[in-house]
């Protein structure tokens, strides 16, 4: 993987994890989730998003560090799952008329939940990569 495939994945991620945020200020509707969850997800996305504004300032500071950049092949799939992670928590949010908040609501709680986790997982992977290149 070169240097400018990752960090257009990165960039996909940010803007995607940006239009979650944004969706998060409205309410959700009904779900399982009170509003101590819904800030819960709030603080889970910025999380998210603040370790993967990180990670690309870090790739744009080693752009030429081709050692590093094929370091971090592995990382190619967990880009892949944040993806399909917030393309489920957008989804969620996005279905805030009567039929998301009554009908589709409820059978995404348990995705969103998981979708939450893996990202949560995923900032940590993004968060030692950060801190084992820096030794």
């Amino acid at each position: 993987m070169d240097g400018l495939s990752l960090a257009a994945s990165v960039i996909a991620v940010i803007q995607l994890a940006g239009s979650c945020l944004k969706l998060s200020r409205k309410w959700i509707g009904p779900s399982e989730f009170g509003s101590t969850d819904l800030t819960g997800i709030k603080t889970a996305l910025y999380g998210f998003n603040g370790a993967m504004k990180t990670f690309q300032t870090h790739l744009e500071i080693h752009e030429d560090d081709e050692a590093l950049l094929g370091s971090l092949e592995y990382l190619k799939p967990v880009l892949e799952r944040c993806k399909e992670a917030l393309d489920i928590t957008k989804d969620f949010m996005e279905n805030s008329g009567f039929i998301g908040k009554h009908l589709i609501g409820p059978k995404f709680d348990r995705k969103l939940k998981t979708s939450l986790k893996a990202l949560d997982g995923a900032k940590e992977l993004f968060m030692l990569a950060l801190h084992g290149d820096q030794q």
